[in-house]
């Protein structure tokens, strides 16, 4: 049954603001949350942001919600992580809506980061959709638009190279860059510390008043939950220089001595953050490494 925006479509649809729907994609887990957030913007001429999973179950919850008598104009993706971009291609041929991103995975690489990856730094590919590649690439501060609405595209490489915040008023949609309910993953050589901790000083200058994320509630104090961040990853990075003062070590363990009382099932996800702060380490000429592609490899203070 097709429904109209914000009006008891679907339990999993929720009305965050006028002409603004949430669905919660069907795909729980502690690296999730609650699941994908899919946003749709606009009454007639319709916006969406982050399709989510590839999931069937998902895939009619999004067009019980779309009313009779609109269109979907576009189709966003903030990054290519499977859990944002799975269902892009399925859902854009139903709707006959283009997608559009950033570009593929590898694409916003900074310069500093294709250096180590002729070092011999490979991707791990962990949860990429490699396979995505959007109708339309946008390029920082474009805008996407119809009668109805007004998005501006920002670039904000860090958790992926190629993650795009949307820009709607004052209100942010931030992907996995910025969440209330947990930090981001960032896994490298896609996953950048510096790129990171640069886009959240970015969007912190946008002066948004609200961060409606790709998992969990929206943020409600923007640039506090930005200075928590960016104090977050300087700690880890102080912990992981401390460590390495008193001996060489590999990543397992580092991970172990500054992720204390962590689950055990979220070690190996810990373990790419502290791959990205040695690899971040590295460019900035602090720490070295014997080798770079190998998961034991033996890291050490220059």
């Amino acid at each position: 049954m097709q429904g109209s925006l914000g009006r008891n479509v679907i339990s999993s649809a929720v009305e965050l603001q006028d002409g603004l729907m949430r669905l919660i994609a069907p795909n729980p887990s502690p690296m999730t949350s609650t699941g994908t957030n899919t946003y749709i913007l606009g009454r007639k001429e319709l916006l969406i942001i982050d399709p989510g999973p590839n999931s069937e179950a998902h895939l009619r919850n999004i067009m019980e919600v779309i009313p009779n008598n609109t269109k979907v104009t576009h189709i966003l993706i903030t990054h290519s992580h499977l859990d944002h971009s799975g269902l892009a291609p399925k859902l854009s041929k139903i709707l006959n809506a283009p997608t559009l991103a950033f570009g593929t995975a590898l694409d916003g690489l900074s310069n500093d980061m294709k250096r180590i990856c002729k070092m011999g730094l490979t991707s791990e590919t962990f949860g990429i959709d490699t396979e995505f590649v959007p109708d339309h690439f946008l390029e920082d501060k474009e805008k996407i638009s119809s009668r109805e609405w007004e998005v501006v595209a920002h670039h904000t490489p860090g958790h992926l190279s190629n993650h795009i915040c949307y820009q709607y008023l004052d209100k942010l949609f931030t992907g996995d860059h910025i969440m209330e309910w947990s930090t981001s993953v960032i896994s490298p050589p896609e996953g950048d510390v510096s790129q990171f901790i640069n886009s959240c000083e970015k969007i912190y200058n946008l002066h948004c008043e609200k961060f409606y994320p790709g998992h969990g509630i929206p943020v409600e104090n923007p640039s506090e939950r930005i200075v928590e961040l960016i104090e977050h990853r300087k700690k880890r990075e102080a912990e992981i220089l401390n460590f390495l003062k008193n001996r060489d070590a590999t990543i397992s363990q580092i991970t172990k001595k500054i992720y204390l009382n962590i689950d055990q099932n979220l070690l190996s996800v810990a373990s790419r953050n502290v791959k990205a702060h040695l690899i971040d380490l590295i460019i900035k000429k602090q720490v070295t490494v014997d080798d770079i592609s190998s998961d034991t490899a033996i890291y050490s203070l220059l």
